[in-house]
């Protein structure tokens, strides 16, 4: 009876996240820390879309100083990298409770990919970079600050 209890409690949590996300795609404004990379990134709606800006880098240098070096444009390759747009016109999908359209410049090799976050709770997010073919790759999760 007990383990009955808990899986459906598991079955409920799951179905609450997404409702919390369907009534308010605003939940992924703010501030979020991705350990693999090494950056914070802010996370806010303009318009009908939401892009993302690095607004700290883990850096043993001063921040100004961290350039794009892996830039294919070379006039951005020394450009600071805090400030810049690495995440741009990510659409909230009700349907799937996700957001998803938009592009994700992974600055470590100066390219940018398709991507998808969702919302794994309040406090975190899975990214997912989205390859050719629409192979997705292994989910990299953020942590809200």
């Amino acid at each position: 009876m007990k383990r009955h209890i808990f899986f459906l409690s598991l079955l409920y949590s799951a179905f609450a996240l997404d409702a919390v996300a369907e009534e308010n795609p605003d939940k992924i404004i703010g501030v979020w820390k991705s350990d693999a990379d090494g950056l914070m990134v802010k996370i806010d709606k303009v318009g009908d879309h939401f892009q993302g800006r690095i607004v700290w880098i883990e850096s043993g240098d001063d921040q100004g100083l961290v350039c794009d070096e892996k830039n294919p444009d070379k006039r951005l390759a020394s450009m600071p990298l805090k400030g810049n747009k690495i995440i741009q016109e990510l659409n909230f999908n009700a349907a799937e409770s996700i957001w998803d359209g938009g592009t994700f410049y992974s600055y470590k090799e100066g390219k940018r990919y398709r991507c998808r976050i969702k919302l794994s709770n309040e406090n975190q997010i899975s990214i997912q970079k989205i390859l050719k073919g629409n192979q997705a790759t292994a989910s990299e999760i953020w942590i809200r600050q």
